[in-house]
């Protein structure tokens, strides 16, 4: 759906807190100060950079970040925007003016989720209409980016990754207005929509063309307007969308046959993904402790050669982030690297070198 000329754009996004910020991200295994938070996200991007320009593949590249001065990140973060810049990503700053408003301004989990929406206006400023534009969270690998970006729907369609939650699912894990399919769906009844449990719309994979994109964000605009108005709010991203989409602002087209949510380790209680290696697009929430930090440690210290073997075999990948699933041998063996980065961490820690 790309034109020759413009080659499709791959954004990741990250809001670096404030250090007297409340937030809460239940995934990010990392310490809680927000420089640690965001250099184990940042890890994430490089993961996921890779994943893309180690192939060799005609695409863009950017993060949009809100922080200018990389030096705030410590010595870890400033060296891994350092990386990405070596691998050809565009760096661009970005204000978090989207922020979750009213009574959903006072949750700490997923706080920083609506910036996507800044991310879309200051990714998509001077592009070229008939430019796709990527937009995807930080934790994800791409497996067989070719099919993904085959998979670009028609416009003014949105593409999204549709998670198919029971109606009664509580998908946030605080409690929250319109935290399950149905509690979205009568929010919209009263609103004048028409579904009465409408397709809950996930944010780590968004794509369109830069003038729907735009739209997109103003439809969330006025999802957040009309509810002001009755003194309500929603807290997250994936909310704002899923309101859009059951109020008939947006037009979303499901890319689930080449993306997905994929949980990974042996406790997470969700159903398994069947045929994974099939998929193009792994979004792995799981994994940002263990093997998209351990990719990225490879990245930085230039012991790429495997990570290029495993990119060329979809099994191989598979493996190495654990969406093949994990036996006996291959945790003990997890574990043990973790042990290693935390005593390595103290050490550099207490040396001042972090």
């Amino acid at each position: 759906m790309t034109s020759r000329s413009e080659p499709p754009l791959v954004v990741q996004y990250l809001y670096v807190h404030a250090e007297r910020e409340a937030f809460f991200y239940p995934t990010a295994r990392s310490a809680s100060s927000a420089a640690h938070v965001a250099v184990r996200y940042l890890e994430c991007a490089l993961t996921q950079a890779a994943s893309l320009r180690l192939r060799e593949l005609d695409c863009g590249l950017a993060l949009v970040i809100n922080v200018d001065d990389r030096t705030a990140l410590g010595r870890s973060g400033a060296r891994l925007i350092d990386r990405l810049e070596q691998l050809g990503v565009e760096i661009i700053p970005a204000e978090y003016r989207h922020r979750p408003g009213g009574a959903a301004s006072g949750y700490a989990t997923y706080m920083s989720s609506r910036y996507v929406l800044d991310a879309i206006l200051a990714v998509c400023e001077g592009q070229p209409q008939e430019r796709q534009v990527w937009l995807t969270d930080l934790d994800c690998v791409w497996a067989r980016p070719a099919d993904v970006f085959a998979a670009a729907p028609a416009p003014p369609a949105i593409g999204s990754v549709v998670i198919p939650y029971p109606p009664d699912w509580q998908v946030l894990d605080f409690e929250a207005p319109g935290a399950t399919r149905r509690a979205i769906g009568e929010i919209a009844l009263s609103m004048g929509g028409s579904e009465p449990v409408p397709r809950w719309i996930g944010g780590e994979l968004l794509t369109g063309r830069p003038g729907p994109l735009r739209e997109l964000v103003r439809a969330c605009e006025q999802v957040d307007e009309r509810l002001a108005a009755r003194g309500e709010a929603l807290a997250t991203e994936e909310q704002a969308l899923t309101m859009a989409g059951a109020l008939g602002l947006v037009e979303f087209s499901d890319l689930t046959h080449v993306a997905r949510r994929i949980l990974t380790g042996p406790r997470h209680g969700a159903a398994e993904v069947e045929r994974p290696t099939e998929l193009g697009f792994w979004h792995l929430p799981s994994e940002k402790g263990l093997s998209l930090r351990r990719t990225a440690h490879e990245v930085l210290s230039g012991r790429e050669g495997r990570l290029r073997r495993d990119l060329a075999d979809p099994e191989r990948l598979a493996r190495r982030f654990n969406v093949a699933g994990t036996g006996l041998t291959r945790r003990l063996r997890d574990d043990g690297w973790l042990a290693g980065q935390k005593l390595q961490r103290s050490v550099l820690s207490a040396l001042g070198l972090l």
